[in-house]
């Protein structure tokens, strides 16, 4: 992916990350962008690991949805 491209991905995901409700920003944040484990994810928001993994699952195919709207192939 060339620097141009990367730098529209990246607009597009804070776009799209910008619209998730915030229960599931707040998982992706803590999964992708602090790297918590599903079991720390639980452990901060006070719900089993198994929960914390149905969030990060819902969110992740949220996020998809709205980069694929936004013209973007999460599949890339």
């Amino acid at each position: 992916m060339d620097p141009v491209e990367r730098e529209a991905l990246r607009d597009a995901l804070q776009q799209a990350l910008a619209r998730l409700r915030p229960d599931q920003r707040t998982v992706v944040v803590l999964r992708y962008d602090e790297g918590l484990a599903f079991e720390e994810i639980g452990q901060v928001l006070g719900i089993p690991e198994a929960t914390a993994r149905s969030h990060v699952h819902r969110a992740r195919k949220e996020l998809a949805r709205l980069l694929s709207a936004a013209g973007w192939d999460p599949a890339r």
